[in-house]
Order: structure tokens, then C-alpha cells, then sequence
């Protein structure tokens, strides 16, 4: 189907915020014409109001549409969890006749769902050898119907009719690729760092070669605050906002359980610095603080499996560099913080790089405050011009 981009909007249903982008052609580039942005749960706790999460959500769409002056009928959205599966699997060389019935056949072995209950799509990435024979590599995706029932039901509830439901990771990987153009040799770790999933994605000589959603994200550091602090989520969400991750200058502790005394005293003594207020052991921000670390140390963890169960495949090749996005990559210092856990240089997705801006002054200053969450929403926009 080919598609009006003036009718096309790019459509990122987040779990806190909607974002909605229309990119339009300007001579050989592109610009982002106009774009806007709504909170699904502003002004309430999140947790209290999961009950009513389509309503919140449908609710968001629009007032997001509503917001960047969006009138378009037709979207292109995305969706993620563990809901959805991809595997990257090899086939023997073949007619292409008998390469779809062979992925179906295939896709047994590698989805842990009945073939009925979800949707299957598969794209070719490309030809190599394996034991001294030619074989197609293949990229396996796999959605419960269930979740994608879900997603377009929100997408009518907003009078919204959807021409493509694509995958966050790949998403935010289309964005990254228009504009950081990275050359083939590069292997990059994209980790689009959302408020309930941070999924990462590993991109090689122009495609992915791993990807996996990881169910930590910002709310979780939120949620532990608000637990341990018995406080409302509006509070646990300034605190994390305000403490933001642990500086480089805390090197050296990461080893030590939270609560033992000398790992307390260095952030007592790092906060204090920062905010010039003598704190006691329960205070809120030494309390947020040890959770800030035990929740990014488990994040953490997860993202160097991740790297280093690529970089164990047969045609795993070292990670060179990582690529951050999503509302997480707000949180200050969260970059010097995981440059220094993973060993890797760290670098924070600007999705308007190569990306002109058709709105005016104050238009401009509204995006520089939420460019970095507009990733997939960039990347979703892009495809209205495949």
C-alpha cells in the first residue's frame, strides 16, 4: 500500500506517554512538521489508575494527536513486551517457493505459543555459511493476537485507522539509522530505555542481529522508591528525577550490598556534596538514592547477558559502542553511568539529527524538551516513506 505521509501519523503508545510525530519531504531531506506529546496518566498515580488503562490510553492518543495538530486518519505504531518473540534462525539454501512453508515449519521450534495464537512475520536478512553449506539467515518475529487485538482496539477507540504495527526495537533502530548512517563494519548496541521495558537491539552491517525487551525500566526505579518510602508516586518520580543516577565519582562501591554502612556513608556523602544538606540514614534522597543503584545495577546485568550472549553466537562479533534512548535516557548522568558498567562508550540518541524542524521558536524549545523520548515515534514516521 502506498502511503500519504499527509495522512500518516507516526504513533508511539508508550506505557506513561502517547508521542505522535508527521514528517514531511523538503526537497531531499526530511522535516518533522509537527508533532505533539501527552502524559496517559497526568496528574494521577499511575498504579491506582491501571484499571483503567484503555480509556487513559485512548484518551491520551487523542489529546497527543490533538496537541500537534494532527487531523491524520491512518497510523503506523508499535508495540512491545514479552508478548512478542525474535529469533534470528538460519535455513538451508532454497527456492524462495518453499522458504515460507519452511520459516512456518521452523517457527515451532522457536516460539514458546501455539502457531494459532499469534502473528508471524519473517524477513531475509541476508546469505552465509555454516558448516561449509550456503544458508539463509532469517528473522523470526512473532506477536500474541491477543496483544495486537489490544493495540488496534485503542487505535479505533481513537478513530485511527492502523496500516502498520511494527516492533519498538526496530523502530527505534530505523531512527538511529537515518540519522547516525553508521558504517558497515560497526557493531552498536541500541537500548531504546522505556518506563516499563528497556529493549535492546544489536545492530550489524545495516540490520539487527539480536534484540530482546527487558521488563526494567524507569517506573521500576519509581515503584521501588514509592515502596520503600511509603510516599505518592509524584514524589518517588521527583526524587528519581532529582537524584538521577550514580556519578562516576561513586565508582568503587558497586560491589557492596545495599544497606551495608560504608556504601551509605559514600552516598551520604555524594548527595550531600550535591544538595549542601546534612542527611540522616532514612532520609529520602539517600533512601532513593540506594535504590536508584540497585535498580540500574539489576538493568545493568541484564543488558552485559544480553551483549555478551550475541557476542558467544557463532557469528557474534564484539559490541564497539551503545546508543541510548526513550524517556529513561532523561535521567541524568544515566550514560557517564553505564559507559562505565559496561566497559563501552555510551552515546544518547538525538532522533532529529539529520531531521529538520518545520515549527516555529517556540515550537522548537517544546521539542528540545522531549526530543529524546520521540525515537520509536521517529522511526515509526519514517516508514510513511518506504
Amino acid at each position: 500500500m502506498a502511503l500519504n505521509p499527509k495522512k500518516v501519523v507516526g504513533l508511539d503508545i508508550g506505557s506513561s506517554v502517547v508521542k505522535a510525530v508527521q514528517l514531511r519531504k523538503a526537497g531531499r531531506t526530511l522535516e518533522l512538521e509537527k508533532f505533539g506529546v501527552a502524559e496517559i496518566y497526568a496528574g494521577m498515580d499511575k498504579r491506582s489508575e491501571a484499571g483503567n488503562r484503555r480509556e487513559a490510553k485512548v484518551d491520551a492518543i487523542r489529546r497527543a494527536l490533538a496537541d500537534g495538530g494532527i487531523n491524520a486518519k491512518f497510523s503506523i505504531s508499535a508495540i512491545s513486551g514479552e508478548s512478542i518473540i525474535v529469533r534470528y534462525i538460519q535455513l538451508p539454501e532454497m527456492p524462495e517457493t518453499e522458504l515460507k512453508g519452511a520459516i512456518r515449519w521452523e517457527a515451532e521450534d522457536y516460539v514458546p505459543f501455539a502457531l494459532n495464537e499469534v502473528n508471524l512475520d519473517s524477513m531475509i536478512l541476508g546469505r552465509s555459511e555454516a558448516g561449509g553449506s550456503a544458508k539463509i539467515d532469517v528473522l523470526l518475529v512473532a506477536a500474541k493476537r491477543e496483544l495486537v487485538a489490544e493495540h488496534v482496539d485503542l487505535l479505533k477507540g481513537a478513530d485511527l485507522q492502523p496500516v502498520i504495527v511494527d516492533v519498538d526495537s526496530f523502530a527505534f533502530l530505523n531512527a538511529f539509522e537515518m540519522n547516525y548512517l553508521p558504517n558497515a563494519s560497526e557493531v552498536i548496541a541500541l537500548l531504546n530505555m522505556g518506563a516499563e521495558i528497556t529493549g535492546i537491539s544489536i545492530y550489524v552491517a545495516g540490520v539487527s542481529r539480536f534484540s530482546r525487551d527487558i521488563a526494567v525500566g524507569g517506573d521500576s526505579i519509581t515503584a521501588n522508591i514509592q515502596q520503600r518510602l511509603n510516599c505518592t508516586w509524584q514524589r518517588a518520580e521527583e526524587l528519581k528525577i532529582k537524584q538521577g543516577a550514580p556519578r562516576v565519582s561513586e565508582a568503587g562501591y558497586g560491589d557492596e550490598p545495599i544497606g551495608s554502612s560504608s556504601l551509605l556513608d559514600t552516598i551520604r556523602g555524594t548527595v550531600e556534596r550535591i544538595t549542601g544538606e546534612d542527611l540522616a540514614e532514612d532520609s529520602p534522597e539517600l533512601v532513593a538514592d540506594s535504590v536508584i543503584k540497585q535498580s540500574l545495577g539489576n538493568l545493568t546485568n541484564e543488558i552485559k547477558r544480553s551483549i555478551q550472549f550475541f557476542e558467544n553466537q557463532p557469528n557474534g562479533k564484539p559490541v564497539q559502542r551503545v546508543a541510548i534512548g526513550g524517556g529513561m535516557s532523561r535521567m541524568a548522568g544515566i550514560d557517564n553511568y553505564l559507559s562505565r558498567e559496561l566497559g563501552l562508550p555510551v552515546e544518547i540518541v538525538d532522533p532529529l539529527r539529520n531531521i529538520g524542524f518545520a515549527g516555529n521558536e517556540a515550537a522548537r524549545k517544546k521539542l528540545d524538551t522531549v526530543r529524546q523520548q520521540l525515537g520509536v515515534c521517529i522511526g515509526l514516521g519514517l516508514r510513511a516513506f518506504d
